[in-house]
C-alpha cells in the first residue's frame, strides 16, 4: 500500500492506493505552493500535507505501517514547493520519469515517517544558453506530465496525439509515437478569465442581471463573432466588448459569458498554431477539464483544422482526479520493475 500526493498551487489531494492499483481512500486540503509564496516559508505546506496524510489514515482506519511509501508530483517539486528538483528535458515518458524519480527520506522535507518518491516535471528542449529571443520555444510542466501518463494508460494510446489540459492554464502537450511528452505550449487563460471576472469592471457584465432578455444569438454566432474580433481588434479590445454588449446592445449574461470565454479561447488558438508550425502535427486531440470549455475548443479546432479531427474529452472531476493516480502508479511500478531487474530493493 502506498500514497499518491498531488500538490498544486492552492490545493493538495492525497490518495491511498493498494498493490492492485485500487484507490482505498483519499482526501484534500486547501494548502499548496501559494502558501509558500505568501509566507516565504515552506512550513505551512509541509505541515498541511503531513496532517492531511495522517488524517486520511485515521478517518479510514488504515494502519500506519501498512503504507510503505509515497509518490509525489506537481508543484511540490518547484522552487516554492517542498524540494526543488530540476525538470527532465523532453521527450520524456514513463521510463524517463521513473528513472528521474528522486527518493527522499529526510523528515525535514516531509515528516510522514516513510520514503517519498518525487516525480520530476518536464521542460521543452531548447538551447542551453537560451536568451529572451528564444522564449517562444520555452515551456515546462509540473504535474501535467503525470496526468499525461495517466491518459496514455487510460486510453491505451499508441499513436502520436495532443493532450490538452484546460484548468488554470491551457496547456497543449504533444505525445510522440513512443508515448513520450515531446513538447508543450502553455497559456494563462484560466487565470486570465478569473481575473477578468473578479478584478475588472468587465466582471459585472458577465453576470445575469434581473429582467434581462437574450439577444437571440446562437452559441455558434457568439463564438464566431468573438474569434473575428480577436483576430482583427485584438484580445484587449475584445474583452472590453461585453460592456458594449450589456450597455449598448440587447444581450443577457449567458450570451456575454459565452462571448468572453470564446475570446480567450480564440487567443489560445495561437498556442495550437505554434505547436503545429514546430512540426507537432496532430489529428487527434484529448482534452481534459470543464465540459463547456472542452466543447468550445472542439468547435474552434474543427473550424480551424478541419471536421475530420478526432477529439476526445475527459471532464468528469473524479475521472480527472484519477489521472494523477494512474500516471503516478504507472511511473512508480516502472521504477519497481527497473530496480528488481537490477537486483535492488525498491519500495519494499
Amino acid at each position: 500500500m502506498f500514497a499518491v500526493i498531488d500538490c498544486g498551487t492552492t490545493n493538495t489531494r492525497i490518495y491511498i492506493v493498494d498493490q492492485n492499483r485500487e484507490i482505498l481512500a483519499s482526501g484534500s486540503r486547501k494548502v499548496g505552493v501559494r502558501d509558500t509564496s505568501i509566507t516565504g516559508s515552506r512550513d505551512a505546506l509541509r505541515q498541511g500535507i503531513a496532517e492531511l496524510f495522517f488524517e486520511i489514515l485515521r478517518e479510514h482506519g488504515i494502519e500506519d505501517e501498512k503504507v510503505e511509501f509515497a509518490v509525489a508530483s506537481g508543484m511540490i517539486t518547484s522552487e516554492i514547493g517542498l524540494i526543488e528538483i530540476p525538470h527532465l528535458v523532453a521527450p520524456a515518458g514513463v521510463s524517463e520519469l521513473a528513472e528521474g524519480i528522486l527518493e527522499v527520506s529526510d523528515e525535514s522535507v516531509l515528516p510522514i515517517h516513510r520514503p517519498v518518491y518525487f516525480i520530476r516535471g518536464i521542460k521543452n528542449s531548447y538551447p542551453e544558453h537560451a536568451r529572451a529571443q528564444d522564449l517562444r520555444d520555452i515551456d515546462f510542466m509540473r504535474g501535467e506530465e503525470v496526468q499525461c501518463i495517466g491518459i496514455i494508460e487510460r486510453n491505451k494510446i499508441k499513436e502520436p496525439c495532443s493532450i490538452v489540459a484546460l484548468s488554470s492554464h491551457t496547456k497543449v502537450m504533444y505525445i510522440d509515437g513512443s508515448q513520450r511528452v515531446a513538447a508543450s505550449n502553455t497559456t494563462i487563460s484560466g487565470q486570465f478569465y478569473e481575473a477578468l471576472v473578479n478584478s475588472t469592471n468587465i466582471g459585472k457584465s458577465l453576470k445575469e442581471e434581473p429582467g434581462e432578455e437574450p439577444g437571440g444569438y446562437t452559441y455558434e454566432e457568439l463564438v464566431d463573432i468573438a474569434v473575428d474580433c480577436v483576430e482583427h481588434a485584438g484580445l484587449g479590445r475584445t474583452l472590453l466588448m461585453p460592456r458594449f454588449l450589456q450597455v449598448l446592445l440587447k444581450t443577457d449574461g449567458r450570451e456575454r459569458n459565452i462571448f468572453a470565454n470564446a475570446a480567450i479561447a480564440a487567443d489560445d488558438l495561437k498556442a495550437f498554431d505554434e505547436m503545429r508550425k514546430k512540426g507537432y502535427l496532430s489529428g487527434h486531440y484529448i482534452f481534459y477539464g470543464h465540459e463547456n470549455r472542452c466543447r468550445m475548443y472542439e468547435y474552434l479546432l474543427k473550424k480551424r483544422y478541419g471536421e475530420d479531427l478526432k477529439i476526445e474529452f475527459i471532464y468528469d472531476k473524479e475521472e480527472i482526479g484519477k489521472l494523477t493516480v494512474q500516471g503516478a502508479v504507472a511511473i512508480a511500478f516502472n521504477k519497481i520493475k527497473e530496480r528488481e531487474q537490477e537486483g535492488e530493493a525498491c519500495f519494499k
